[in-house]
């Protein structure tokens, strides 16, 4: 897949991964400056029901685009997953562990 190094092959996979990463850093920067942290104690579990709907869509989304050979764009769908998943972990409004397969 990465070519050797100074294909052209190689240059134009890591150009598209340097451009992905580069993408998704300027959105958490913007999100990062941009958010307000919300007030009050109140739990809408049909909030976490559908957080939980997209982490399942995420994966949907790594698991058919790694089919396509399309892997940088899978990992990014499998990691806004595990992210979307980890912060509910956090916010102690979920329970599992994480197992890594080997």
């Amino acid at each position: 897949m990465w070519g050797r190094y100074g294909d052209s092959e190689g240059a134009d996979v890591m150009d598209d991964l340097r451009s992905t990463v580069e993408r998704y850093i300027r959105g958490v920067e913007s999100a990062l400056t941009e958010l307000v942290k919300e007030s009050g104690p109140e739990i809408n579990f049909g909030m976490v029901d559908s957080i939980i709907d997209s982490a399942n869509r995420y994966l949907q989304d790594a698991n058919y685009y790694l089919r396509c050979g399309r892997e940088v764009v899978a990992l990014a769908s499998v990691s806004y997953a595990e992210g979307l998943l980890d912060a509910l972990r956090i916010l102690g409004l979920v329970n599992f562990t994480w197992r890594r397969a080997g």
